[in-house]
């Protein structure tokens, strides 16, 4: 079972990614149907490792994660990032109505 993902560490991640950043995990999102993926090329590009350090790096800075374990944070980005999304596109399309 997988930590708690609070509203505030949604926020706090939304406020802090650039949008270049939310968009290539979109799009690794739409074109593998997950986030940890390898991107093929030479060399690949490892999403987890790469991206992903990213993205915990931003959790652990957030003061909302200081409770988590190593494994947490690598169980748990994913998932951190999806409601991110979903956040995002849910806010876009509210404002184009």
């Amino acid at each position: 079972m997988g930590k708690e993902i609070s509203e505030e560490l949604i926020t706090y991640i939304m406020e802090n990614m650039t949008v270049h950043g939310l968009m290539f995990f979109v799009g690794i999102l739409d074109t593998y149907g997950t986030l940890n993926a390898v991107i093929p090329g030479n060399p690949p590009h490892p999403v987890h490792f790469r991206d992903g350090m990213h993205v915990r790096n931003m959790m652990r800075q957030s003061g909302l994660c200081d409770d988590w374990t190593a494994h947490e944070f690598d169980d748990n980005w994913e998932e951190v990032i999806i409601l991110v999304i979903k956040r995002f596109k849910e806010e876009n399309e509210a404002a184009t109505k």
